[in-house]
């Protein structure tokens, strides 16, 4: 069987002048990223960073979400070339890495993701990315190449620090970078204090990291803050965000099971 290339929504949004939108899900239930599919967001991001999704899981996963036409960007938990090069040879679209701190990281993520010449991805035909044949390997390549996204996490003082050199190490036109406010604001508070996420740093960090998103072309993607709303979302866009992680299915299922009980709670008992 000859490979059978699967388009990567992020990019073809970003090629048409839209902002693509996505989901980010924890639970690792197939029938749900089928569901958001289905619904039309663009693409889902599988974090397995903070859940406990193993490999198996993650290609399960992303059967589910080639069936219905979604793109899976997968946030590996760290650095680990093996753990980017099982998400790819899954069939992942797009990889997120935590963390990136400055031009070497960028490099060693660059390098994890991208075959030679271009990185140092290991070559095996017989994986599901590429159909499971060596008929077609060129053109997966090929494909691989130029629809393969890497999206590096800028979520540590020192990679704000290093914000340009690390921008200089990825691919314009595939290629993103994710701002992690949460990390920031985290790594920020002294003992005792309160965790800031609005702290003066954390705001002229993203504005810093926007600005050369501009000037690079290299789109970043950002989640709606402090909540998924529509000004949130148009917020965003309007500051120059270009990808749109709307929340994580957790957060949704959590939000509406509280609604169910407050809007319960007069008829269950009685009009009270």
């Amino acid at each position: 069987m000859n490979f059978r290339p699967r388009q990567n929504r992020i990019l073809e949004a970003l090629k048409e002048g839209r902002i693509p939108l996505g989901m980010e899900v924890y639970t690792s239930n197939p029938s749900l990223i089928e569901i958001i599919g289905y619904a039309g967001f663009d693409f889902y991001k599988l974090d397995m960073e903070h859940t406990r999704i193993n490999p198996e899981t993650m290609e399960h996963c992303i059967r589910a979400a080639d069936a219905v036409g979604i793109t899976t960007l997968v946030k590996v938990p760290d650095l680990n070339p093996i753990t980017i090069m099982h998400a790819i040879e899954a069939g992942a679209q797009a990889i997120s890495v935590p963390h990136i701190k400055n031009k070497e990281d960028a490099r060693k993520a660059v390098n994890a993701v991208r075959y030679p010449p271009e990185g140092n991805l290991g070559s095996c035909s017989s994986i599901r990315s590429a159909c499971y044949s060596t008929k077609g390997w060129d053109h997966y390549l090929q494909h691989h190449s130029k629809q393969t996204m890497l999206m590096a996490v800028l979520e540590d003082k020192e990679a704000i620090d290093n914000v340009e050199e690390i921008f200089a190490e990825l691919k314009p036109g595939v290629d993103a970078v994710s701002f992690g406010r949460g990390d920031l604001a985290q790594s920020l508070a002294k003992p005792g204090e309160e965790v800031d996420w609005d702290h003066p740093f954390v705001m002229e960090a993203y504005e810093k990291v926007l600005e050369v998103s501009k000037k690079t072309g290299i789109p970043v993607n950002a989640v709606p803050w402090p909540e998924a709303t529509n000004e949130n979302v148009k917020a965003a866009i309007d500051k120059g965000a270009r990808i749109c992680l709307y929340t994580i299915d957790q957060l949704l299922f959590y939000e509406a099971c509280q609604n169910i009980v407050k809007d319960m709670e007069g008829i269950l008992n009685g009009g009270k």
